[in-house]
């Protein structure tokens, strides 16, 4: 029997002295409950059940009768009294769908649940997931969005109270959930999203139970949207491109439901909501608390109009505009920096009109190259696009559900029969919600813009996760994610999402021992020099943080990465080519993915062994992050056999890879390729003597920025993190300020985010390349650990021909903060040092131990 309950009153307060209830009427609610696949009975009512109630014989049966259908919702009204102050019980509740869905097809349902309050408890606590997404609001106001991403094992559940969004009287809970689905090519759904199925879960405790999924939940299919990929026609547009993160959508007014979730039901198509999962079935989404805070979701400025062919056209989005039937308008709008948002049109009229939004990072020349960011003229706006279509309506609000990147946005405008006005646009950014801690400022405006950019770069590339790119594929990635981390640890001090990170990586694992290169992932990429990054990983977070239980639970999967590699060390010592792709850098003319057959490119292979200098170098790093890692959380006995096979691999490497004539390290036995790569990794694992480590770095750098000299594979903005460690490394860091010219040359094309790669780059905001913004703090003002934890700091500046800088780190003790000024011969420098931190001052050789609260020294410069 299906009863059609959509709303019941629900009284609060009667929890001291509940009021009685008969064995019959208890047995009527039992029966009530499978009825309408109510998920539990609140433990008060389990009380007057006693245990061996469901089993009484004596029991009312359930009937058809309209006298039993109206005793059954009397007592669902005295239950729903009860419920409000029960604790709840063990049962789970529903996962719900739309009736008769097909498997794996794209789909966009709206769910609503109506409730009547006589009064309001004190909270009304409620954990809540969706497959794929769901975006909640109560009583009209949007109030959470998720889940989370993460993988069928690992399945997120966001909580949040609904208090503050109730009133007495009547209330509607209602939730957005759609899935694009992946699998197809080219993929709809973002390739970071899992999915099983579609569904929708909200569990509530206490007086919140009365809102839990189940058959008293409504649903209908909204059928307005559709979900396209962009990537068909971004190769149309930007010829052979890359891009995997998501649905373009194209939403028609016609078939939409504006008022879902309005106190009244206004559409045919709600129907009561059906379990996803036959009975018996075992749920494929093991569920689990998100440990992240709630997204951002902060209205910033929409931009301004800075070319049209509309007459009015500039006054938008300030003022509404409006388009002639039969018209076409094209307005573009700068938002005169990169942003991570959810935009919304609202338009009045135009029905039989389009709007096609595009969203680019950058504007493009006649050749489809990219040049000078703030140049506009005649360039083109060419990129993700959505598509509205209006019905007519007065003041219909146009978003799509997920966000999009953007610096520049075009609206392009075709009328029918009747004119458009385009109302308004309203943006609200979106990302992980960073608090600022760190900051670096200093005489010099440029490295205070690189510092600002580099920052903003990694916000709008981290959000539930860290994102490559935000624009192009969303996608969580090894090599990338171990520079996102450093940045945080500097600025922010905020270890969740990198714990995230870390988690994620180890939940990819496979049998064999190796990790994805990017997770959560529906699809399938393993690139084995990220899982000996993963490793790197787990070090720098046992540099930055004293709380070791992230490294534990992931110790053993440390662990099967080195086991992985050892069967690879050929006999001469050095790692040989392994299955999938040995992806170190872009650079020279790479290997093709999984397919490393050709040893003379990059990395190249010996043609005799098959065994590379570059793939030893990394694998070295990787066992003496190990040796660190396994100190810090694990077995000094695996530490120090993990040194051993350092030493060993280390001495292989010196022998067969050093070119005495050229004095650098060859990237493969052979000794006919070299790069920045192999010569900055011999520096930072001690392959190189210490004597002869400044030579080599200066030997692959050409003393401007962190280019390489001719006949130098030349490492990208990504890989020269490396480079910038192995001068740290050799005690180089006075020539930092040069190595950072790179990025100071960057600022003359007005990028607001560091891009991918060098040259003519397919992504704009690539936060890979952002490591400036951690090293301004710790190389520049010299703030960093001292040791493991953070236990205690070491404050050492490289100032160059700065005269004045200011910076601050968060540490888990609380913030460093430093002030240099530099007048003729003298460096006054007043430090901030947190109680329980041990600290030291380091200035050109000689150390002053710091004292906690404000440090002031006046010291000599050379």
């Amino acid at each position: 029997m299906n009863i059609p309950l959509r709303t019941f009153r629900f009284t609060q307060g009667l929890n001291a002295n509940p009021p009685f209830v008969t064995r019959s009427a208890l047995a009527h609610y039992k029966e009530s409950k499978a009825m309408l696949k109510l998920e539990r009975i609140p433990k008060s009512v389990a009380h007057f059940l006693g245990k061996d109630a469901g089993q009484n014989k004596n029991l009312e049966r359930r009937s058809n009768s309209t006298g039993s259908k109206r005793a059954l919702i009397t007592m669902l009204g005295v239950i729903a009294a009860l419920a409000g102050s029960a604790v709840a019980s063990n049962a789970e509740p529903l996962w719900v769908t739309y009736p008769g869905l097909e498997e794996k097809k794209p789909v966009f349902l709206h769910f609503r649940r109506e409730v009547i309050l006589d009064s309001l408890a004190a909270s009304y606590p409620v954990e809540l997931s969706a497959d794929n997404r769901f975006i909640l609001y109560v009583n009209g106001k949007r109030v959470a969005e998720g889940p989370s991403r993460g993988d069928l094992a690992h399945w997120r559940y966001e909580q949040l109270d609904l208090r503050p969004y109730l009133h007495k009287g009547k209330n509607v809970v209602a939730a957005e959930v759609w899935n694009s689905f992946t699998g197809e090519t080219p993929p709809r759904a973002p390739l970071a999203q899992v999915s099983a199925r579609t569904g929708f879960w909200l569990r509530g405790d206490g007086a919140a139970s009365v809102f839990e999924t189940g058959a008293s939940w409504r649903v209908s299919r909204d059928r307005s949207r559709t979900f396209e990929s962009p990537w068909p026609h971004l190769n149309t547009v930007l010829g052979g491109t890359y891009y995997v993160a998501g649905s373009s959508e194209i939403v028609d007014a016609a078939q939409a439901d504006w008022n879902w979730n309005a106190l009244e039901e206004t559409h045919a198509e709600w129907v009561n909501a059906v379990a996803a999962l036959a009975p018996g079935e075992a749920a494929p989404w093991a569920l689990q608390s998100d440990k992240l805070p709630p997204m951002r979701y902060t209205p910033v400025s929409p931009g301004e109009v800075v070319r049209t062919n509309l007459a009015s056209g500039t006054a938008f989005p300030k003022s509404s505009v409006t388009i002639a039937a039969h018209a076409s308008a094209t307005l573009l709008i700068d938002q005169a920096k990169m942003v991570s948002a959810y935009p919304e049109f609202v338009v009045s009229g135009g029905k039989g009109a389009k709007i096609t939004v595009t969203y680019s990072e950058a504007l493009y020349d006649k050749n489809k190259k990219k040049g000078d960011r703030n140049a506009i003229g005649d360039r083109l706006v060419l990129g993700v696009e959505d598509t509205f279509l209006p019905d007519g309506a007065h003041r219909v609000s146009f978003r799509p559900l997920w966000w999009r990147t953007w610096r520049y946005m075009q609206l392009h405008v075709e009328t029918g029969d009747q004119p458009l006005t385009l109302e308004g646009l309203s943006l609200h950014e979106t990302g992980y919600p960073f608090d600022e801690r760190g900051f670096f400022k200093s005489d010099d405006a440029a490295l205070n813009q690189i510092w600002e950019i580099g920052w903003r770069t990694l916000q709008i590339n981290a959000h539930e996760t860290f994102m490559d790119s935000s624009y192009w594929e969303q996608l969580q990635y090894v090599g990338d994610t171990r520079i996102d981390n450093y940045i945080v640890y500097t600025v922010a001090g905020d270890p969740r999402l990198p714990i995230q990170a870390i988690d994620a990586f180890g939940h990819s694992q496979g049998k064999d021992g190796m990790i994805q290169s990017a997770y959560p992932s529906s699809g399938d990429n393993i690139i084995p020099p990220f899982g000996l990054l993963w490793l790197g990983m787990m070090r720098d977070y046992a540099q930055y943080h004293p709380d070791t239980d992230v490294l534990k639970r992931n110790l053993a999967g440390a662990r099967k990465i080195l086991d992985w590699y050892a069967p690879y060390v050929a006999s001469n010592g050095l790692v040989g080519i392994t299955p999938k792709w040995n992806y170190i850098d872009w650079a020279g003319e790479a290997q093709q993915p999984g397919n490393p057959t050709h040893e003379d490119r990059f990395p190249s292979f010996d043609a005799a062994m098959k065994t590379s200098c570059i793939i030893s170098l990394s694998y070295l790093g990787a066992l003496n992050d190990m040796a660190v890692v396994e100190m810090a959380a694990g077995d000094p006995a695996l530490a120090a056999a993990d040194r051993q096979k350092a030493d060993a691999i280390k001495n292989a490497i010196h022998d067969q890879c050093w070119d005495a004539d050229k004095g650098l390290y060859a990237d493969s036995p052979d000794r006919t390729v070299f790069s920045q790569h192999a010569n900055a990794l011999a520096v930072l694992y001690d392959v190189a003597p210490k004597d002869k480590a400044a030579g080599i770095l200066r030997k692959v750098t050409k003393g401007h920025g962190v280019d390489a000299p001719e006949g130098i594979i030349e490492a990208s903005y990504y890989f020269s993190w490396y480079i910038v460690k192995a001068f740290d490394h050799a005690d180089l860091d006075d020539e930092y300020l040069v190595l950072v010219e790179t990025w100071r040359d960057l600022l003359t094309l007005n990028y607001t985010t560091w891009p991918e790669s060098r040259g003519d780059t397919r992504s704009d905001t690539h936060a890979w390349s952002s490591h400036p913004t951690a090293d301004l703090i710790g190389i520049v003002a010299g703030i960093r650990p001292g040791a493991l934890g953070y236990s205690s700091a070491v404050i050492e500046p490289h100032l160059g021909t700065l005269k004045s800088v200011d910076a601050a780190t968060p540490t888990p003790h609380g913030l460093v903060s430093v002030s240099y000024r530099l007048s003729g011969q003298k460096m006054l420098a007043t430090i901030s040092v947190p109680e329980g931190l041990p600290a030291r001052f380091i200035w050109k050789g000689r150390t002053y131990p710091l004292e906690t609260g404000t440090n002031q020294l006046e010291l000599l410069t050379p």
